[in-house]
């Protein structure tokens, strides 16, 4: 039996076990949290009366898959400290509290590690945050007011009932995209590829809920989110689209957003909520595991395997941003390579 080692039990991670195990091989999956799923398992469906093609329901199923699957073992709490040996025969040690395991005869690995969103709470470089709060609880969020991240924004789309999305109703709404990206500061001069995205499909569940509430858009540029007219259907829902990095947000019981008006100057609008749409971001340990893994990374941190030869593959978001969708079909892919290779092994 062909033995992998996949580091990483987020979204990419778990694809790639399923995949992989599916086919015959016997998988050791590794996360250094206490549960599979990652960051995507916190993530909100944005259907309102039709699907909006989100991708959050890729993942239905996967989590009790990989559980309760004969061909995968899964350790939470776990971490690679040392890789040893070469393709098709690697020893991989890892720790796991304070034991140490081996596992030895492993035939490849991958790492799916994942990315870093900017810090909870925290803007991007470029705005200067007075007065706010930082971080809101669950309890605050559901007030409909203050200044959260999208990560924090899909939690209340996941836990959203049928009636209810705020506890209280925001008048208005608005979306600093790029929080965190197209900053030389915050280590992230790309486009993450996802906020447009996500940002834009959650405004269109906030209107739903809320007819009436003002929805404002600070942007840098808007990436194509769907075929065809996909910002114009925005538009004609009355949300509003500034072309502008916000200079200051100021917290308070509603948050002041500060911006420069072509036409008016300096100005300030007040919003019951802001939501910093914040990017991917390499994952701040990456070095380490490069270093352990034999890996490359990128002049932006991401993680490059370095020749298909070397048995160490890459997937998901540890080597790239990508979209859920995206994700899925980069680890199956992944997952195919492998398989591939392994099959003519056992011819």
């Amino acid at each position: 039996m062909i033995r992998v080692v996949v580091i990483g039990a987020g979204l990419s991670g778990c694809t790639v076990a399923c995949t992989l195990a599916d086919s015959g091989a016997y998988v050791t999956l590794i996360e250094k949290t206490g549960k599979i799923g990652g960051k995507v398992r916190s993530y909100g469906c944005k259907s309102v009366n039709r699907c909006l093609n989100c991708g959050v329901c890729l993942t239905a199923g996967l989590w009790d898959k990989v559980s309760n699957h004969s061909g995968i073992r899964v350790m939470t709490g776990a971490e690679v400290s040392d890789i040893t040996g070469s393709s098709g025969d690697f020893t991989v040690h890892i720790t796991s509290g304070l034991e140490v395991l081996c596992i030895g005869d492993i035939y490849a690995i991958v790492v799916s590690t994942g990315f870093d969103s900017q810090p909870t709470g925290a803007p991007a470089a470029h705005m200067h945050v007075c007065g706010a709060s930082g971080p809101m609880t669950g309890a605050e969020l559901m007030t409909g007011a203050g200044l959260i991240t999208g990560a924090e924004l899909e939690e209340v789309m996941l836990n959203r009932t049928r009636t209810k999305l705020f506890e209280k109703a925001p008048q208005s709404v608005a979306f600093i995209q790029c929080a965190g990206s197209r900053d030389k500061n915050e280590g992230g001069l790309y486009c993450s590829r996802v906020c447009c995205s996500y940002s834009t499909r959650a405004a269109k569940v906030i209107r739903s809920y809320y007819p009436d509430c003002e929805i404002v858009f600070f942007y840098m540029e808007m990436q194509n989110v769907e075929a065809g007219n996909y910002f114009t259907g925005l538009l004609e829902l009355s949300m509003e689209f500034i072309k502008c990095r916000p200079a200051k947000i100021i917290g308070g019981k509603r948050v002041t957003v500060e911006y420069d008006d072509p036409v008016e100057g300096v100005t300030g609008r007040e919003f019951d909520l802001v939501v910093l749409s914040e990017g991917i971001h390499a994952c701040t340990d990456n070095h380490k595991l490069a270093e352990v893994c034999n890996l490359g990374q990128d002049k932006d941190g991401f993680l490059q395997a370095i020749g298909a030869e070397s048995g160490v593959y890459v997937t998901g978001c540890a080597k790239s941003p990508m979209k859920i969708d995206e994700t899925c079909a980069d680890s199956k892919a992944t997952a195919s390579r492998i398989i591939g290779c392994f099959s003519g092994v056992r011819g």
